[in-house]
């Protein structure tokens, strides 16, 4: 009985503190998504979301309204066909779309921050995307009830037919968040030619951070 009485105090007080160890978690892998288009020049253009998942983990500061997880993502362009006007130019372009249901957060911040590794943070303080040991500016964008942030992951343009970017293991950070997060990935192509201009985009599932 002794023993009993002593243990239950120390349970409550780890539960308190957040110091029961929390479940691993695990990559979620999420359907592949292809679109194509046929232009006025005879050219057929095809995007291709590909290579994605999601691993959720607890966030380091145990706060009920910040959220953190890591994300792969795979973006794939291919140009076929025989068009009757050459290609100048074109470009492939991915990232997610991020919305929040209550936005918490006071004021709008800007400056600048370190970063170390590829990340993308968002909060109603600002949306900042970083790549390895640079400075990097927190952008004066706001999360808001009901609205959309969108968070470019890359921009290349193609020097053939055929191009791709990919981003492995990108942490997303969203603070000052009550309630869920929702993701939804994209990715777009574009092709110019001396008589059309020509895009198509496609759209990942909606998945919950």
């Amino acid at each position: 009985m002794r023993r009993l009485l002593i243990g239950l105090p120390v349970l409550a007080a780890a539960a308190l503190f957040g110091i029961v160890t929390a479940p691993a978690a695990s990559a979620e892998a999420t359907a592949d998504k292809s679109r194509v288009i046929t232009t006025e020049d005879g050219w057929r253009v095809r995007i291709t979301k590909t290579a994605e998942s999601i691993d959720r983990h607890p966030n380091l500061n145990g706060s009920p309204l910040s959220h953190e997880g890591f994300v792969s993502l795979k973006a794939v362009a291919d140009i076929t066909g025989k068009g009757k006007v050459p290609v100048n130019s074109g470009a492939i372009a991915m990232g997610y779309q991020i919305g929040c249901a209550v936005d918490v957060s006071s004021g709008v911040n800007a400056g600048m921050s370190a970063a170390v590794g590829p990340n993308v943070g968002v909060s109603a303080a600002g949306v900042s995307a970083g790549a390895s040991a640079l400075l990097l500016p927190n952008l004066s964008t706001t999360l808001k009830p009901g609205q959309i942030t969108t968070v470019a992951f890359g921009v290349k343009n193609l020097a053939g037919a055929h191009g791709s970017i990919k981003a492995d293991q990108v942490q997303v950070k969203i603070d000052s968040c009550l309630g869920r997060v929702s993701l939804r990935s994209y990715a777009v192509v574009s092709v110019s030619t001396a008589t059309a201009d020509n895009s198509v985009a496609v759209y990942g599932d909606p998945v919950w951070l």
